[in-house]
C-alpha cells in the first residue's frame, strides 16, 4: 500500500475466527531501514487495544484494523497482524510513502536512417515506491509497463510509421504530485541515391612526390566509393581516399570516383598532369638565349651582349675559337692595307709623292682594338697651299665575342685616294665602305663562357 507523505492510511485485516476462540490479536512494525520489529498494540479477548509505542501515531479499530496518522518516510516497511493461540500465520502488508521519482532518457531526439532498428530506454530514479515506466506515442500506450526502467525499441523503422514524437511517464503513486514524464522526438530520414560526388586532385603533381586523392559524397544509406584511374576496369582504391608514394609519369591520366549504395550511384571525375619537378637553381640558369647584335662605329667602342648558353659540357672552348679567329682577321686585314699602302705609295711617287703611313696606336685595354691611318700633308708645291684630310680606315675586332657572330672586317678604299673639294661635291660626303665577313656560326658550336 502508498500513502502520501503527512496523510491518514488505514490497513484492514480481516479473520474468520469467532472472537471467543482468539485470545489475542497483535499489530507489528518491520522497518523499512533494517531496524528491528517494533510491537504496535494488542488486544486481549474482548477488551481494548492497549498501545506499545510512542515512536509512531497509530490507533485500532475493532475487529483488526490499523490506523497509521501524520505518515512520513519512518513509515515505510513491513507491518504484520496476528492471532493467537491457535499458531494462526501473519499477515503482512508493506506500507509506502509516496515520493516523486525522477526521469532520465536516452536522448531528446533521435535521428534514425529509414530501415534501421532503433532503440531508446527511459529511466525513473529515486521514487518510492519504485516507479513505474511507460512509453506512450500519440497518448497511446506502447509496451508494457516497468519498474524503474522501460526501453523503447523500433525495428525497421520508417518514415510513416515511427516518425513522430514519444514520451515516457515515469509514476510512483496516481497522482500528479509523484508523476515524472519526458518527450522524445524520433526522425527517420528517407533513403535517398548518391548525390553531390566529388573527387578532389591535384592540378599538378611532380615525379617522386606524393599524391593524395579524396572522394566525397551524399546519400542514404552511406555511399561506398572506388577510385578507378583511366578506365572504370582499372581500380586503384576501394575507399574514399587514394594515396600514392613517389608519383612517376604513369600515374598521370583521368580519376574517376564512384559512390554507391542500394538505390543508385553518382560519379566525378578529374584528370592529374604529372610533371617533372625542376630545381629553383636550374629553373633560373635555363633562359632563352639570343644572338648578340654587333655595330661598327668610327668613333665609340663597340658593345656587344652575351647570354650563356648552360649544359654544354662537350663544345669547345669559345677562348681558342675567339683567339683564332681575332688573330686570322688581325693578319688579313694588315696584309691588305700593307699591300694596298705600298701600291698607293708607288702611285704617289708616279704623281709627285703624296705618302700616308700607318700608324701604331695600340689598343685599349678590354675594348674593341682600331688600326688607323695617320693623314700627312702633300708635299707638292703646286698644293702647299691645302691641306688633305683623308678619312681614317679602321679594321676592327671585338674581342668581347662569345658566341660566334658574324665579325667584319671594314676597309674604305676611296677613303685614301686624295681629293679636293669641289664646288660641285659636297666636301663631308660620307666615304664607301667594303665589308669583309667571317661567320664562326658555321665554323664551330659555341662554347661556355670564359670566366675571365
Amino acid at each position: 500500500m502508498t500513502f502520501i507523505p503527512e496523510s491518514t492510511g488505514k490497513v484492514v485485516w480481516s479473520f474468520t475466527d469467532t472472537i471467543n476462540r482468539v485470545s489475542t490479536r497483535i499489530w507489528s512494525f518491520y522497518p523499512s531501514d533494517g531496524q528491528s520489529r517494533v510491537d504496535l498494540a494488542r488486544i486481549i479477548g474482548h477488551g481494548d487495544a492497549e498501545k506499545f509505542t510512542t515512536s509512531y501515531e497509530v490507533a485500532i479499530e475493532k475487529p483488526a484494523t490499523l490506523v497509521l496518522k501524520n505518515v512520513n518516510l519512518t513509515y515505510n516497511g513491513t507491518y504484520e497482524f496476528s492471532l493467537s493461540p491457535g499458531g494462526s500465520a501473519a499477515s503482512v502488508v508493506v506500507v509506502y510513502i509516496a515520493v516523486k521519482p525522477t526521469v532520465t532518457a536516452c536522448s531528446s531526439a533521435i535521428t534514425v536512417n529509414e530501415g534501421d532498428d532503433v532503440s531508446c530506454t527511459c529511466q525513473g530514479q529515486g521514487g518510492n515506491p519504485p516507479a513505474d515506466v511507460t512509453w506512450y506515442k500519440d497518448n497511446r500506450k506502447i509496451g508494457g509497463t516497468g519498474k524503474e526502467e522501460k526501453t523503447l525499441t523500433l525495428t525497421n523503422v520508417t518514415n510513416e510509421k515511427d516518425h513522430g514524437s514519444y514520451k515516457c511517464v515515469v509514476q510512483s503513486y496516481p497522482n500528479q504530485m509523484f508523476q515524472d514524464e519526458v518527450s522524445v522526438v524520433v526522425i527517420v530520414r528517407p533513403n535517398y541515391k548518391p548525390n553531390k560526388t566529388k573527387i578532389e586532385v591535384p592540378e599538378v603533381a611532380y615525379v617522386g612526390e606524393n599524391l593524395v586523392i579524396n572522394c566525397s559524397s551524399d546519400g542514404l544509406p552511406a555511399p561506398s566509393f572506388t577510385i578507378s584511374h583511366n578506365v572504370t576496369s582499372n581500380i586503384v582504391s576501394n575507399r574514399s581516399r587514394y594515396i600514392k608514394n613517389k608519383v612517376d609519369y604513369s600515374d598521370a591520366g583521368f580519376y574517376k570516383c564512384i559512390s554507391k549504395n542500394v538505390l543508385g550511384n553518382d560519379t566525378d571525375s578529374r584528370t592529374l598532369v604529372v610533371k617533372e619537378k625542376r630545381s629553383s637553381t636550374k629553373a633560373a640558369t635555363t633562359q632563352p638565349t639570343t644572338q648578340p647584335t654587333t655595330q661598327l662605329t668610327p668613333d665609340k667602342s663597340t658593345e656587344w651582349t652575351t647570354t650563356e648558353n648552360d649544359g654544354c659540357n662537350d663544345c669547345v672552348d669559345p677562348g681558342i675559337i675567339v683567339g683564332i679567329c681575332v688573330a686570322a682577321v688581325s693578319s688579313g686585314v694588315i696584309v691588305v692595307i700593307v699591300v694596298y699602302h705600298r701600291k698607293r705609295k708607288k702611285n704617289g711617287r708616279d704623281r709627285g709623292g703624296n705618302d700616308h703611313e700607318l700608324g701604331d696606336e695600340k689598343p685599349v685595354e678590354n675594348s674593341n682594338a682600331y688600326d688607323s691611318q695617320v693623314p700627312v700633308a702633300s708635299g707638292s708645291k703646286s698644293n702647299a697651299s691645302e691641306t688633305v684630310t683623308l678619312p681614317p680606315v679602321y679594321a676592327v675586332v671585338d674581342v668581347n665575342n662569345r658566341q660566334g657572330n658574324t665579325l667584319y672586317a671594314s676597309l674604305d678604299t676611296d677613303a685614301m685616294k686624295p681629293k679636293r673639294e669641289s664646288k660641285k661635291e659636297p666636301a663631308d660626303r660620307a666615304p664607301q665602305t667594303d665589308y669583309a665577313s667571317i661567320d664562326f656560326v658555321k665554323t664551330a658550336k659555341a662554347g661556355k663562357a670564359d670566366p675571365q
